[in-house]
């Protein structure tokens, strides 16, 4: 838990688990995944169980998490790539592609806004093979529509998923 919200969750076996985490999985494999917001890896557990093992990178800026993750939630394997990195900074350098990227950013008790802006979410479409999959999760509150409406204005597809207090925007560039 951060800022008395639950980040991760140690994922076993049985159902793929409570809460949002496995509404951001894509429907089918990634060749190559890119997590903003890596945490404890929740949701590359989940891929990599509904998958198997896959080729991860993992963005996460706090050390502190990184060694958490590493130590408490089994994140040091040779398929995650562990990247300390501010996840806007990462983006706007990165090559892609990659065929599915889950935007999962929690900071100072709330979803980032940078998330909604048009440069970051530019980077995310660029960075995705032409067909592939982002997922971007966020609290649903009374800005809901408008973070809905910027998303749509990049991506021409976006369904919502709702969870809880969760709402998984999945998006596709075609």
């Amino acid at each position: 838990m951060i800022d008395g919200v639950v980040q991760s969750v140690v994922v076993g076996p049985g159902p793929l688990g409570p809460g949002y985490w496995p509404h951001m999985l894509p429907d089918v494999r990634p060749n190559r995944a890119l997590m903003l917001g890596m945490g404890g890896g929740t949701i590359a557990h989940l891929l990599v169980r509904q998958f198997g093992p896959l080729p991860i990178t993992g963005v996460e800026s706090d050390p502190r998490v990184i060694r958490l993750g590493s130590s408490a939630f089994r994140l040091n394997v040779p398929y995650i790539d562990l990247v300390e990195a501010d996840a806007f900074a990462f983006v706007a350098a990165a090559d892609g592609p990659y065929d599915y990227i889950a935007v999962d950013l929690f900071a100072a008790g709330q979803t980032p806004a940078r998330i909604f802006g048009r440069p970051f979410l530019k980077d995310v479409k660029r960075l995705l093979t032409s067909g592939g999959p982002a997922a971007v999760n966020f609290f649903k509150d009374r800005r809901t529509p408008q973070r809905l409406a910027r998303l749509q204005a990049v991506f021409p597809r976006v369904t919502l998923v709702e969870s809880h207090k969760n709402v998984i925007a999945r998006c596709r560039a075609r």
